[in-house]
């Protein structure tokens, strides 16, 4: 009863304690002993006392976090019951009870190696967690870096339709302004050309809406599905002649190719605006485009005898025209010659084994 009572005592004292974990392993050892020893001082060794000291074991053996310590001190948990337990089996019945210390020898053992599995049951468990815990993170970092994707690409597809409206909407109203204008002065003079001007203001306002609808829908412009490149630019600098009244002159030099459509478009893009930057800004009365194919690119040259600025200042026009030509792996260069007048000088590259795809 006395040794019950402290026992409860050293528990009650235990659990009245903050720092818990530094004491929990001396009680521990103390309810190892007390459960070892109590069957055989009172009742001869015949107790079945093995499955208490079994738990007790597996308690401390829990506490111990690395493996080399949980092999020591199951070690010394054995050697401490078989010296303790023999030498009291020893004192007080001069024999010792083989059965009864390999049966409690196999708890300690089983404990060892259980606390061991759940150690590694836990350890696994909170890799599992921490595992999870960086796969959520990078979950949420995913799905950051999609949103940004997603806003970069809508911003992206804001500047190119942006780009096709000003490329092909502002061209034809250009020429529809010109158009206009010189009906407004027929008018009075010759009302049956002055009608026939408007007529054609009327196709540029439906060509310029067919071509807001497109952009709008985002569908890119492919004026090459029945015509080369060079075809659409004779088309487009004799359309040219025609509405802006800017007397624009075509050649070709060197074998055309076949081109990807991509490069095809660019090209076509850069005629249309400088073009449209020569009658607009520098009132040209005179253009020329020069086309060159040779074997490792596409050369291009738009010329106009119009005012030369004092000092180039890019607007949208000519920033999206840099901008086509970037994308192309390209090169531009803007001339300006008070004697020979403004020129956009562009360098197209092609590889070899793309042309024999687009010719395959």
């Amino acid at each position: 009863m006395i040794s019950l009572a402290v026992f409860l005592l050293i528990n009650f004292y235990y659990f009245t304690k903050r720092d818990r974990k530094n004491w929990l392993i001396h009680v521990l050892i103390l309810d190892f002993l007390l459960s070892a020893s109590y069957g055989y001082v009172y009742v001869a060794g015949n107790f079945p006392n093995h499955l208490f000291i079994g738990i007790t074991a597996l308690a401390i053996l829990m506490l111990i976090r690395n493996t080399r310590m949980q092999i020591l001190a199951s070690i010394l948990l054995l050697i401490g019951y078989l010296v303790t337990m023999g030498s009291i089996d020893w004192y007080l019945y001069q024999r010792f009870d083989q059965a009864s210390y390999f049966t409690s020898c196999s708890f300690i053992i089983f404990a060892g190696i259980v606390s061991f599995l759940l150690q590694i049951y836990q350890r696994g468990r909170q890799e599992t967690i921490q595992l999870y815990t960086q796969l959520k993170e990078s979950h949420e970092q995913l799905k950051n870096y999609t949103l940004k994707v997603e806003e970069l690409a809508a911003a992206r597809e804001r500047v190119r339709i942006a780009r096709e409206i000003h490329d092909t909407v502002g061209h034809k109203l250009t020429a529809l302004l010109v158009q206009m204008q010189a009906a407004r002065k027929l008018r009075p003079i010759d009302s049956a050309r002055s009608e026939q001007t408007y007529l054609e203001c009327e196709d540029l306002v439906r060509s310029s809406l067919q071509e807001v609808r497109l952009s709008v829908r985002t569908i890119r412009d492919e004026p090459f599905r029945s015509t080369s490149l060079t075809d659409s630019l004779r088309q487009l600098a004799d359309e040219f002649t025609k509405l802006a009244e800017v007397q624009t002159v075509f050649e070709v030099n060197g074998n055309p190719l076949p081109l990807p459509a991509n490069l095809q478009l660019t090209a076509y893009r850069i005629t249309q605006e400088s073009l449209t930057n020569a009658q607009k800004h520098g009132q040209a009365k005179q253009a020329k485009i020069s086309l060159t194919y040779s074997v490792n690119g596409l050369s291009l040259c738009i010329f106009n005898d119009g005012e030369i600025p004092s000092e180039l200042k890019p607007g949208f026009g000519l920033i999206n025209l840099q901008e086509r030509v970037k994308e192309c792996n390209g090169d531009v260069r803007f001339s300006m010659d008070s004697q020979e007048g403004f020129a956009v000088e562009v360098q197209l590259p092609y590889s070899l084994p793309e042309m024999e795809r687009v010719l395959n």
